[in-house]
């Protein structure tokens, strides 16, 4: 199902343009938190939204905490990252 927002005056936080290898000697330890996703429309782009949420741990609880949105072509990208990433999924 497809859903469509007015985004036209919510924040915009991150538009993946590109996807980069990087290399990392230290990895900081995640906390569990749900990850919503919708598909949305913003200035006549889709785009494949996720969002994480706020920790109970946090003073403001609830609120979207990181949001990145994916174009048609860093959709693949990512596709392409995961299978690599997860062979066989």
């Amino acid at each position: 199902m497809r859903c469509r927002r007015d985004l036209a005056y919510a924040p915009v936080m991150a538009i993946v343009t590109r996807f980069r290898k990087v290399v990392k000697d230290r990895v900081g330890r995640a906390k569990p938190t749900e990850c919503g996703h919708t598909v949305v429309e913003l200035d006549g782009v889709t785009y494949f939204l996720l969002e994480s949420y706020g920790s109970p741990d946090r003073v403001k609880t609830g609120g979207t905490s990181q949001s990145l949105h994916f174009d048609r072509e860093q959709a693949a990208e990512l596709k392409r990252l995961l299978e690599q990433a997860f062979p066989g999924i």
